[in-house]
């Protein structure tokens, strides 16, 4: 029985993450002699030819630390003196500012509007002074994100290769940790996962046992498959996608809904499959001509034709790495530091700190954008700034309400909020090595009533400073869509930053063996709406949020975000850097995609120079 045991085993991780089902495209689906939503880059070099691609710009090797203007492309004459505004400081706000200040002349002019006293967003390292029962240091805690995601074996993403391009154009260096074992918490102890865990201890976990009628279900689908493209309004939630090609509720129960906590804190009964797991879903509908070819998203090609032919990217990107980068001992605002630093140096970019925007209107006689930005909620004496473009990396709800009743679809509150603990303990001796776990929903109430949704180990990712003492250091994650009221199993958050302490050692005491009584340095805090929610429809609401603001601003009111598109950090620097392009040439709305069909291109996989031998690189 070991051998159709494995080859379920193997089903269930192909479904929870690793890769997806792949089905033949029938003739049946062609429209004019190709496939619908196909395009092929055939191996004599041809291009496909889809509408309105756009990327950040083929760019020169040649760079200048920390001078964006040094690598700039011609979208725009020396004579340019268009002012355009970017709303939002955090992570994608400063990429877009710093691209349309690389694009755009110096004649022109760029303001970039920021709510509180910081730059960076929820991107931000904390270096705090510990005295815990003897031990005395300095020990770094990311607040926000820790890490990201380094791409380097997925080719149907490349938006790796703008950290590449900031990096090289800031002068920053990449650190990528050793791989590390990864957990799931199921069902009252932690699992190990492929590959660092052995085959046959993993095949007598419960967490596949329970999942096997799912993986046998989705060998059976797979079989009997009728090799039909979903229809274009095809949207179904993860949880019923799931169980629509599993014929299980398993897979998405005991594993998807983990991985799904782990991104975006979310609820798959609510997530788009289409929206979320994007690679994964369309894998099952659609094969390769090819055994050489790379299945991809015909807007990933523009980026790759794009950035790929740099020579510096190109060595970056094929440096052999884990799946995880950093910036050393350093942390994460490395990257928010430099990119406000470049900015201020820059004569034509102006930052305006503490000035929240109040109101976004478009003027259809002068042909311009006015802003609104007051410390005080009664603006009504303040003298609007008037704009040729305006980008917001607002969250979409937060856009809709300060440009009235101009963008309907995006009115929704569609992000959740996450109550984040770090920990720092000053033993070593106090879990199994590796990345973390994650908590799948269908773990029982008794042994999560917290509302968890993962651990992280830290200290055996990032990179420990000169001045930092050995110990153990987590980051516990609470809440999501588990403090969402539209959830069936909703609790309050945590009230106080003490009583979200004393949670998260609940939660290591049942998990860890952590006594609760254990001397740590602890601080918590509430971070609101901090991952947006891309749910059933999104696509939809996206094209219909597209027609709004090309009519209500006349292609001058961009956006960009994880509202919008995908969401983490390496997201947020690709969307940055396609609007600040996109608002540098033409008028637009950043949601261009959503309006066009959804085309996916097969690519030699020779032609795809940013990744490694595919033979010893598997993809997809």
């Amino acid at each position: 029985m070991i051998a159709p045991s494995a080859a379920a085993a193997a089903a269930l991780l192909r479904l929870a993450g690793s890769r997806a089902g792949i089905a033949t495209l029938p003739a049946a689906c062609r429209r004019d002699g190709l496939p619908r939503r196909w395009l092929s880059i055939m191996h004599d070099g041809g291009r496909p030819s889809y509408p309105q691609a756009r990327a950040c710009g083929r760019l020169v090797p040649k760079r200048t630390m920390g001078a964006p203007g040094a690598r700039r492309r011609g979208y725009a004459t020396a004579k340019d003196t268009r002012r355009v505004a970017v709303v939002g400081g955090g992570l994608t706000g400063l990429t877009t500012a710093y691209y349309l200040a690389r694009k755009l002349p110096p004649t022109a002019s760029i303001t970039l509007y920021e709510s509180n006293g910081r730059l960076g967003g929820w991107v931000k390292t904390d270096r705090v002074r510990v005295d815990v029962d003897g031990t005395r240091g300095t020990v770094s805690f990311e607040r926000g994100p820790r890490t990201l995601s380094s791409l380097h074996i997925n080719r149907w993403r490349f938006d790796d290769l703008v950290l590449y391009d900031l990096a090289l154009g800031l002068g920053l260096p990449i650190s990528t940790p050793p791989d590390q074992p990864r957990y799931i918490y199921y069902p009252d102890h932690l699992v190990v996962l492929p590959p660092a865990a052995p085959l046959l201890k993993f095949l007598c976990e419960p967490l596949v046992h329970d999942s096997m009628w799912g993986a046998a279900g989705y060998l059976l689908r797979r079989m009997t498959r009728d090799g039909k493209l979903p229809p274009d309004d095809h949207d179904p939630s993860i949880a019923d996608w799931l169980r629509d090609i599993t014929m299980s509720r398993a897979v998405g129960d005991n594993m998807a809904s983990a991985m799904i906590h782990g991104i975006y804190g979310g609820d798959i009964d609510r997530l788009s499959a289409r929206s979320v797991l994007d690679r994964l879903y369309w894998h099952y509908y659609v094969s390769k001509p090819s055994r050489d070819g790379s299945l991809m998203p015909a807007r990933e090609h523009a980026l790759l034709d794009a950035l790929s032919m740099d020579p510096a990217i190109r060595k970056l990107a094929l440096q052999p790495k884990g799946s995880l980068l950093h910036f050393g001992t350093a942390g994460m605002e490395t990257l928010t530091t430099a990119l406000a630093d470049a900015l201020r140096k820059q004569p034509n970019v102006d930052i305006q700190m503490d000035s929240p925007v109040r109101s976004i209107s478009f003027d259809p006689r002068e042909q311009k954008v006015n802003i609104v930005a007051s410390k005080s909620p009664e603006s009504e004496n303040c003298q609007p700034m008037a704009y040729d473009g305006v980008i917001s990396t607002l969250l979409s709800h937060d856009l809709a309400r300060v440009t009235g009743d101009a963008l309907p679809s995006l009115s929704e509150r569609n992000s959740v909020s996450l109550m984040t603990v770090n920990m720092w303990y000053p033993r070593q001796d106090l879990k199994p090595r590796g990345f973390g776990y994650l908590i799948p929903r269908s773990v029982p109430r008794e042994q999560n009533p917290e509302r968890a949704l993962g651990v992280f180990f830290d200290s055996d990712v990032g990179v420990v400073g000169p001045d930092e003492p050995a110990g153990t250091k987590l980051f516990v994650l609470m809440g999501g869509h588990y403090y969402d009221a539209h959830d069936p199993h909703a609790v309050l958050p945590p009230d106080n930053e003490g009583a979200a302490i004393a949670q998260a050692q609940a939660l290591l005491e049942r998990h860890l063996g952590i006594p609760r009584a254990a001397p740590c340095f602890a601080m918590a805090r509430m971070a609101p709406d901090c991952i947006p929610q891309h749910l059933v429809g999104h696509r939809a609401r996206m094209a219909r949020a597209h027609g709004e603001l090309s009519a209500a601003f006349g292609g001058r009111l961009y956006v960009a975000g994880g509202s919008y598109t995908n969401v983490g950090a390496m997201a947020g620097l690709r969307a940055g850097c396609e609007v600040a392009a996109l608002a540098a040439g033409r008028r637009g709305t950043g949601l261009e995609q959503f309006a066009e069909s959804e085309d996916i291109i097969c690519m030699p996989s020779r032609k795809i120079l940013v990744r490694r031998d595919r033979a010893r690189r598997q993809d997809g």
